[in-house]
């Protein structure tokens, strides 16, 4: 058992546990988590997950919590902040906020409130699918005018991929420093669904990039770009790009939403090229260890 306080006891989740805890925390599922449980009198009041891998830098593990609403203002998400920063100590250097979180939001406050700070902005955009193709149709033709479109590279949809996407869980781990493992049963799952329109780059059989998107509510949702490091800064992204957008447009899809953290300028600078409209800035909170 964790530090108490009044009538309130944090411990680990045990096994029957976990159902309560994911029902509560529903983003967590599939992760490699430990869960922590609060109670208030005996009864459940909250739970947090310590997702058990290094996470961007400085290192540190992600985080979830929530308190249920009846049981809020009696400090259970303080003492749940406490009890995950004394179970991972000592593994790792701090704790990052699972999501990222707007500057003036109650979760940005409680998180400072809890000596979070902010270390990572993420800038969200939103633009036009054709205002978009306007800006990489004309540079793809040049690339494919001068030779540096690859004639046997291949762009696919994720459902029509065979085999096992353990190489594809395994790109998207290196570059966001997440578990391969949930990764895979992510993929596993998008190709399953008939309507996921994510995309594969290949190349004389090697993966060379991945582009996860999909729709909602009739917008186009980029969610992820990852591309191999021996082919970055070349034909990848472009044609990824160009297939995805071609097909959102045939399909009616208007417009696109995305997010890059504040170090990609150059994905920043084509949401401005594109006369994208910022929508929203928010911040990964990270709290440093002693």
């Amino acid at each position: 058992m964790f530090a108490t306080q009044k009538d309130v006891s944090v411990t680990r989740a045990r096994e029957h546990e976990a159902p309560a805890c994911l029902a509560l925390l529903p983003e967590i599922l599939g992760a490699p988590a430990e869960f922590l449980i609060a109670r208030s009198n005996g009864a459940f009041a909250g739970a947090a997950a310590v997702l058990w891998a290094n996470w961007a830098e400085p290192a540190g593990f992600r985080v979830q919590l929530r308190v249920l609403k009846s049981a809020r203002g009696r400090g259970i998400g303080r003492q749940l902040v406490a009890a995950a920063a004394e179970l991972a100590d000592g593994e790792t250097e701090g704790l990052w906020s699972l999501q990222a979180a707007p500057p003036e939001s109650p979760e940005a406050k409680f998180l400072q409130a809890c000596r979070f700070a902010p270390r990572k902005r993420e800038h969200y955009f939103q633009i036009g699918v054709a205002r978009m193709l306007d800006h990489i149709g004309p540079i793809a033709q040049r690339y494919r005018a001068r030779g540096h479109m690859p004639e046997e590279a291949e762009i696919v949809f994720l459902s029509e991929v065979d085999g096992s996407l353990d190489e594809v869980a395994w790109l998207i781990a290196r570059e966001f420093n997440s578990s391969p493992f949930v990764n895979l049963q992510t993929l596993n799952r998008r190709r399953a669904d008939g309507a996921d329109r994510s995309l594969i780059a290949r190349i004389d059989g090697e993966l060379v990039g991945v582009l996860l998107w999909r729709v909602e509510d009739g917008v186009v949702i980029l969610e992820a770009r990852v591309v191999a490091q021996r082919w970055r800064s070349g034909w990848a992204n472009l044609m990824m790009m160009e297939k995805g957008l071609l097909f959102a447009q045939a399909q009616g899809l208007q417009q696109a939403k995305f997010f890059c953290d504040e170090t990609l300028n150059d994905t920043r600078k084509l949401a401005k090229r594109g006369e994208g409209e910022e929508t929203d800035i928010k911040a990964r909170y990270y709290l440093a260890f002693d």
